[in-house]
């Protein structure tokens, strides 16, 4: 570079920076809401209170062990997330939980929470197959020190009726711990 184009060059570059520091963000832009994604709007089945029953089977054991519950979901933050707060109870124990769902845009993804009143969280993935009416969910779970990976799914049989399984094993997905199914009805 010549002695001349040296300062030119720095010249440029001082004047860019200069005009990109002076750019402030446009505070009403900032804060308007970002378009409802239509996705979201597939998640409008799941929307009511559902009671269920379903039975569990623990690995290891030729045990079944059934239980009910009732679950009450319901649309919150102007309906770009689904809540739901359930009480179940299987063998004379009780479990309360929240669950949340939305909407991840980037990932093109449905996403599924969980915490319940025994510590266990949950985080996970959901998709959609509009052929068979079924939800298929994929999620890790945390229960004290122990790790474990899950699938489900959720077949919705009619608009008041869904029909659900789930299967547990540990972290590295090696050994089964136990099997869920069920039927829940909208009331």
């Amino acid at each position: 570079m010549t002695r001349l184009g040296m300062p030119f060059v720095c010249g440029t570059a001082l004047l860019a920076l200069t005009l990109l520091g002076c750019h402030k963000p446009n505070m009403e832009d900032m804060m308007k809401p970002s378009p409802r994604p239509a996705e979201l709007d597939r998640l409008a089945m799941w929307v009511g209170t559902w009671e269920g029953q379903g039975e569990m089977k623990m690995a290891g054991s030729d045990e079944v062990v059934t239980g009910q519950g009732v679950s009450t979901m319901d649309w919150d933050a102007a309906q770009w997330v689904l809540v739901e707060h359930g009480t179940y109870t299987m063998k004379d124990e009780t479990h309360t939980g929240i669950g949340v769902w939305t909407w991840d845009a980037p990932a093109k993804k449905y996403r599924m929470y969980w915490f319940d009143s025994h510590g266990g969280t949950g985080l996970g993935t959901a998709t959609y197959d509009a052929a068979t009416n079924t939800w298929h969910m994929k999620y890790k779970g945390q229960y004290g020190k122990m790790t474990t990976v899950g699938e489900g799914t959720t077949r919705f049989v009619n608009d008041n009726t869904m029909e659900w399984t789930c299967t547990e094993w540990n972290a590295w997905k090696t050994r089964k711990l136990m099997e869920m199914k069920g039927t829940s009805r909208r009331k």
